[in-house]
């Protein structure tokens, strides 16, 4: 929180803004939060005191609360803001009151995920402490609440796979968790596709699903390439519908091949949508080293590895790592819709927009696979000392790109 200035982490003013406006009515006369705050390399000492003690007029920041689903992503911000305005109504203090607040909602919720989790503890503590993850949870992005709602909804359902059944209770943590995954982005949703791929047994109010599902399930399994058909055709009438004004079904797939496989026609992609995973720190100017990158890689490779396999089935743990690289192309889609225009116009060779922090909670899809390879026997003491290790070691090298960079001279 205090190593990065205000405004040098992705779209912070953006996210002070959605914040802000949850619960003030913008004016002409309002602080305009995106203009008014440098994102400079380097800091201006004069230009930061500025925006430490100048105090805004809160007169012309008039309350209206308009909260929302949406709003959920921002409540930490909001509480921290809303107290840092009342503390002392200078910008500086009103987001780093917002960043101590997400910093805090962050801890909390990893710490009680890792107490609810019943499988991949040390996977949701490495990835969880990963240095981008650190940088999103020290500033004022909805990348905190993001990555809770999905760690939520993934420990959910593998301890779902664990126990195989499906209580009251876990119907009604489903509804929430289905709720909570809207509220962020929908393409979270997807998660949910996994359940079907647990072998469940439904107790109380949902045991009446037991016979038709078990039919279903034969019916699918006796004619399933008849299924993977329709699956495919269903697919590319989504596609069709979807690029039917955006150059169609074939321009898509150009621009697909384009934006994850040509680096000479996306810059982006071996930096800001790869290392961005792991590091790149600051508004993309700073890269974590990638011999760094390939440490972290084996570290969760071997965490993964030495995890319980037994209890999940192959098509499960099949499911589980093909929804990682769907995530990825449901993300350029919807970059190559929204955002893609804006910056190219209409009709671009490429999509633009995606980062590499969007992918990185889905990095733990990856680990039923690569568990059922084989269950790698390895004192749990030792492992956790590596991770922990591994953990610290980025940290500190982290700190020592970040700190010449901004603060000296």
């Amino acid at each position: 929180m205090l190593v990065f200035p205000i405004n040098r982490v992705p779209d912070e003013t953006n996210h002070a803004r959605m914040t802000w406006e949850t619960v003030h009515k913008p004016t002409l006369q309002s602080f305009k939060w995106m203009n008014e705050i440098s994102s400079d390399a380097h800091v201006n000492p004069t230009d930061y005191e500025k925006v430490l003690n100048k105090k805004l007029d809160m007169e012309k920041e008039p309350y209206q609360v308009t909260l929302n689903l949406k709003s959920l992503s921002f409540l930490p911000q909001l509480v921290g803001m809303t107290l840092g305005s009342l503390i002392k109504p200078t910008v500086g203090m009103i987001i780093y009151m917002g960043r101590i607040f997400n910093a805090l909602a962050y801890i909390i919720g990893v710490f009680c995920l890792i107490k609810y989790f019943k499988y991949g503890k040390l996977a949701l503590f490495f990835i969880s402490l990963q240095p981008i993850m650190v940088q999103q949870a020290s500033s004022l992005s909805y990348d905190v609440m993001n990555y809770l709602e999905i760690m939520l909804a993934i420990g959910f359902i593998t301890n779902l796979a664990y126990k195989k059944t499906f209580s009251n209770k876990d119907g009604f943590l489903l509804v929430t968790i289905s709720l909570l995954l809207l509220a962020t982005k929908p393409n979270n949703f997807l998660l949910l596709c996994l359940i079907p791929f647990i072998p469940l047994n439904f107790e109380g109010v949902f045991s009446f699903l037991n016979t038709p599902l078990r039919v279903i399930k034969q019916t699918i399994s006796k004619f399933k390439y008849v299924f993977y058909l329709v699956l495919l055709l269903a697919i590319f009438a989504v596609l069709y519908y979807l690029m039917r004004d955006n150059g169609g079904v074939i321009h898509y797939i150009q621009v697909l091949s384009n934006t994850l496989l040509k680096q000479h026609m996306n810059g982006d992609l071996n930096t800001i949508l790869t290392i961005g995973m792991f590091g790149y720190f600051g508004n993309f100017t700073i890269q974590l080293p990638l011999w760094l990158i390939f440490v972290n890689i084996c570290i969760l490779f071997l965490i993964f590895l030495s995890s319980e396999e037994y209890f999940f089935t192959k098509d499960f743990a099949t499911v589980s790592s093909l929804l990682f690289p769907i995530q990825v192309l449901a993300t350029v889609t919807v970059m190559y819709l929204q955002w893609t225009p804006i910056v190219l116009g209409k009709g671009a060779n490429i999509s633009v927009g995606s980062q590499g922090r969007y992918f990185t909670p889905f990095l733990i899809l990856f680990l039923p696979i690569i568990a059922n390879l084989g269950n790698l026997k390895m004192k749990q003491h030792k492992l956790l000392t590596i991770t922990v290790v591994t953990l610290l070691f980025n940290y500190l090298i982290s700190l020592y790109l970040l700190i010449p960079f901004y603060w000296v001279f």
